[in-house]
């Protein structure tokens, strides 16, 4: 009996999420496929520390866009590989594009939060767009994310680009994100709900107007933060700004990752912090990710030994779940079909991202990223 009631929670959680993520294929916000976005002056703005793989493919994409009125700010955040250098030639070819070399990090910030927070200062656009440096845009992405702005009267706007994927561990854990974004939270919430924990955003490309930036304390407000799109995207809706998370697949691309070990790392970093360090919280939806998409195989296995029919059809129900989970997130985010096959993976290895994160966080050292770490309270200790 407890086997069975079991069962049948996990196979209603799952059928929930499906039927959001089914919603969300319909409702699911795009930028408008029309450029014609007014005059004002975009700021893009783009953080950069040891971006050399990838930093001149984003920089050129940028300074080639359609839009008339933009300026295009990288800040060089004391890198040690060739960054440096190919911002100088990539300056000598583009009159709009500037280069800032970005001040030694103080204690009590974040590197990233402290990056944006110089290149702000430096802006003098209306709008600003934050977007990291492993990205490439389509020429119409100004025009078209400035239209997103009128079009929808909103003041801030997250995009969630089109995912290349290169190594296995990419294929599996990355896709997660998506998970979180399309199965838990029907997307015209976000515009329309009031309530700040309807929240969410994606430090890869955040659109602000700059009056709305200005008002909440800009990245200052989350300073100490490693998951500073969030908490930051918490403050416009707490000061009662319109903010929205939009299909972006077809204008920004980015490959995150390009190893097991980067991937692992880099949600390392954030998983506990996307909590603000809440032990109870974490373990909790630890567990939810263990029940609801890794134990439903070894429950349908176990259902064949003790030849429960019942114990079978649930679990194979909640399997079916979370491959149509998955199947709609490939349909919506243009993912490999045959990522359906690999919920049960993506649930186990985020599970041990999850903990990783967690014993990182009570270590002495803290989180580690791009050679820099933090404690629990994102101070700098390197």
């Amino acid at each position: 009996m407890i086997l069975l009631v079991y069962n049948l929670v996990v196979t209603f959680i799952t059928a929930v999420l499906a039927g959001i993520s089914v919603y969300n294929l319909r409702h699911f916000a795009r930028l408008p496929k029309v450029n014609n976005a007014g005059g004002s002056l975009v700021s893009v703005l783009v953080p950069a520390r040891n971006e050399e793989r990838c930093l001149e493919a984003c920089v050129r994409s940028l300074c080639t866009q359609e839009y008339e009125h933009v300026e295009v700010l990288v800040l060089n955040d004391g890198s040690t590989d060739a960054t440096a250098t190919i911002l100088e030639k990539l300056q000598r070819e583009y009159s709009q594009l500037k280069v800032i070399n970005g001040k030694p990090l103080p204690i009590g910030w974040v590197g990233k939060s402290w990056a944006c927070d110089q290149l702000s200062n430096e802006a003098r656009g209306e709008v600003l767009i934050f977007t990291d440096a492993d990205t490439v845009h389509a020429p119409n992405m100004v025009h078209r994310s400035v239209s997103y702005l009128t079009k929808n009267n909103v003041h801030f706007f997250s995009l969630v680009p089109f995912q290349e994927f290169g190594t296995a561990g990419e294929h599996i854990v990355i896709p997660m994100i998506h998970v979180l974004y399309f199965a838990y939270l029907p997307n015209d919430l976000i515009l329309h709900n009031k309530r700040v924990s309807v929240s969410a955003a994606n430090g890869q490309f955040m659109c602000f107007t700059r009056a709305a930036y200005d008002a909440v304390g800009g990245h200052k407000s989350v300073q100490n933060s490693l998951v500073e799109d969030v908490f930051l995207a918490k403050e416009i809706k707490r000061a009662g700004f319109r903010m929205a998370l939009v299909d972006g697949t077809d204008v920004v691309s980015c490959r995150m990752y390009t190893s097991a070990l980067e991937v692992t790392q880099g949600f390392s970093k954030n998983f506990f912090a996307a909590t603000n360090y809440n032990l109870l919280t974490t373990v909790l939806f630890l567990l939810h990710l263990l029940v609801t998409y890794v134990l439903p195989l070894p429950m349908l296995f176990l259902g064949f030994v003790l030849d429960e029919p019942i114990i079978i059809g649930l679990a194979a129900t909640q399997l079916i779940m979370g491959c149509t989970i998955r199947f709609l997130i490939s349909l919506q985010f243009h993912m490999p079909w045959w990522h359906v096959f690999l919920q049960p993976i993506t649930g186990l290895w985020s599970v041990l991202i999850g903990v990783n994160s967690i014993r990182w966080a009570y270590s002495s050292k803290g989180a580690r990223w791009k050679g820099r770490t933090y404690s629990m309270q994102g101070k700098p200790y390197a």
